[in-house]
């Protein structure tokens, strides 16, 4: 059975208290929150999805540097806070983290003449080596490292779901597995629904946000094929909502709600 989830970060709420009561009377069963609050308030953050009679179903960034990061110090220290969320994550009850390659630190293709620091194959093995790393925590704490592929103006190294599916292929681990997001499997993939249906057994985890970064149902991407195909293949976890705030939120996500579960 589905469960559905928003970010913390898109709740309105003084304290997580406020955050997953508001988020229980729209109706959804689960938060995702930031690693960096999972790590620093555990408790606080475990008590109140308990009260509200929801899940704290994932996590989400919250560690400083990244996973191909060029400079070797951030990127242990990537890797390092990445192993202590998952920990931490694992005594709240979140299944894993959500992380991608990178973020912001190059688009693919620069225009003449840049060039990187490194070739993409290069930065495909730092990759390798960062998850390799993670993998042993994972196991330990049974959590799950979500591989989340950007889109190209974001990042260079893993854009398209069969790219993240060839890295968790080399990785053979079953705490590594993909994160599609609408959004930008929006820009990247040629068909989302044949997509999801081909690297289906690799799927962990879904973000759910339209065609502009708002939260279903304020773009254009056709959420029911793509919901039809997980349905169809077998899907059965979390779709947690990653979008830009509404300006509205209480009218907003009680529509998207029922937007997806009528996809």
């Amino acid at each position: 059975m589905w469960r559905f989830a928003v970010q913390a970060g898109l709740i309105p709420g003084r304290d997580f208290h406020e955050k997953c009561d508001r988020l229980a009377a729209w109706g959804y069963d689960g938060v995702e929150v930031s690693g960096s609050d999972v790590v620093e308030q555990a408790d606080e953050v475990r008590a109140a999805a308990q009260a509200a009679g929801i899940q704290v179903t994932s996590t989400c960034g919250g560690y400083h540097g990244w996973l191909v990061d060029p400079n070797p110090r951030s990127r242990a220290l990537a890797v390092g806070e990445i192993q202590r969320i998952l920990e931490a994550g694992a005594r709240v009850g979140a299944a894993g983290l959500v992380a991608p390659a990178a973020y912001g630190i190059s688009a693919r293709a620069p225009l003449p003449p840049g060039r990187y620091l490194y070739t993409l194959e290069e930065e495909r093995g730092l990759l390798l080596d960062s998850l390799a790393q993670i993998v042993s925590t994972a196991e330990q704490t049974g959590t799950t490292l979500f591989l989340e592929p950007l889109n190209r103006y974001v990042d260079r190294v893993v854009n398209t779901v069969a790219e993240a599916a060839a890295i968790i292929e080399a990785l053979r681990s079953p705490h590594v597995r993909i994160v599609p997001d609408f959004y930008h499997m929006n820009i990247e993939e040629a068909d989302i629904a044949a997509t999801l249906r081909q690297y289906a057994p690799l799927i962990g985890h879904v973000h759910l946000s339209d065609s502009n970064r708002g939260i279903p149902g304020q773009g254009h991407v056709d959420f029911a094929s793509g919901l039809a195909a997980l349905r169809a293949s077998g899907y059965d976890g979390v779709l947690a909502i990653e979008a830009t705030p509404p300006a509205d939120p209480d009218t907003a996500f009680r529509h998207a709600l029922a937007l997806v579960r009528q996809a």
